[in-house]
């Protein structure tokens, strides 16, 4: 039973630690400010779109089976755009969304965990499109880019929702 026990958490460890490997690297270019590089889940797709290549792309990325999506836009300083770029300029304009889509009361949790660069909140149904039941919405700073997000998934898929903070915590920005 003991060897059993220990295979199982052998393989459960091996398997944890190659869920990163899972992951492929998207890079999206912003302009003169460089690429946000943003580890997103093999098998998701991924659309860019923006008005302007100068202008902030946002990405939506969609679960294979199209009940989790995630949109992140990253914006950067330039003459007509002033983004949030301090925690307490963050947790404000976060703050701010959370009582514009009727979540006010929502706690605000700090992206990532161990040191944050944003914050985010959590919403439940009645806020988002159908098929979906559950919101995570936050901003956090990646280098000199302010990234926005709205994590959307199905009842049930709550790991999503926690994939897309852990995802965002490990973005980069190459300058």
């Amino acid at each position: 039973m003991r060897i059993r026990l220990l295979a199982v958490s052998v393989a459960l460890m091996i398997a944890g630690g190659m869920a990163g490997a899972q992951d492929r690297l998207l890079t999206v270019t912003c302009a003169e400010a460089g690429a946000l590089e943003l580890p997103v889940p093999e098998g998701w797709t991924v659309q860019e779109s923006r008005h302007d290549v100068r202008m902030p792309p946002t990405v939506t990325l969609s679960a294979p089976d199209g009940r989790a999506q995630w949109v992140v836009t990253a914006v950067w300083k330039a003459a007509d755009r002033k983004p949030p770029s301090t925690l307490p300029e963050i947790r404000t304009r976060v703050q701010r969304t959370a009582e514009t889509v009727g979540a006010a009361t929502a706690p605000l949790q700090p992206l990532p965990a161990t040191a944050p660069t944003g914050y985010f909140f959590d919403a439940g149904a009645g806020i988002t499109p159908e098929p979906y039941t559950q919101l995570r919405q936050g901003m956090l700073k990646v280098g000199a880019l302010t990234v926005s997000f709205t994590a959307m998934s199905a009842a049930g898929r709550i790991a999503d929702q926690d994939a897309a903070v852990n995802h965002l915590g490990r973005a980069t920005h190459r300058p």
